[in-house]
């Protein structure tokens, strides 16, 4: 490659294999600062991917994991306020249940016949479980 650019470098044969030339090779690096710069470069590389790492860190935080903990809270609110609505309703029937169970007595017995002409209307299975479920066969 050197001729091909006019310049002819001249190395005796035996440079690469001489102590000489590793000593002095040795001795430039280490007093140039070669190995100070190689050195320099790798710690260097290494905090540059830290702080890539971090950014990327900091990025999926703010960007992925901090809106999936926002809607998380969000959904744990809503599941709070629902059961406290079902709670609300298991009451509600509950207490429905019981006004129409004293209601039929009272109609017993201030009319004797009128359930016989009135009957009770047939409760829904798709709401027995919830409002009477020791009506369920096992």
């Amino acid at each position: 490659m050197a001729q091909r650019w006019g310049v002819r470098l001249m190395f005796p044969p035996d440079l690469f294999s001489s102590t000489e030339f590793w000593t002095a090779s040795v001795v430039a690096l280490v007093g140039g600062g070669g190995v100070g710069a190689i050195i320099g470069a790798v710690s260097s590389r290494r905090k540059d991917t830290a702080q890539i790492a971090a950014q990327a860190c900091d990025i999926l935080t703010d960007s992925v994991i901090k809106p999936l903990r926002e809607q998380v809270d969000s959904q744990e609110e809503q599941i709070q306020h629902l059961e406290s609505q079902q709670r609300k309703y298991f009451v509600l029937a509950a207490y429905t249940r019981s006004l129409f169970h004293w209601l039929q007595t009272f109609c017993e017995i201030i009319e004797p016949g009128f359930l016989a002409n009135h009957p009770k209307p047939h409760l829904p299975d798709e709401l027995r479980a919830d409002i009477a479920p020791e009506t369920l066969e096992d």
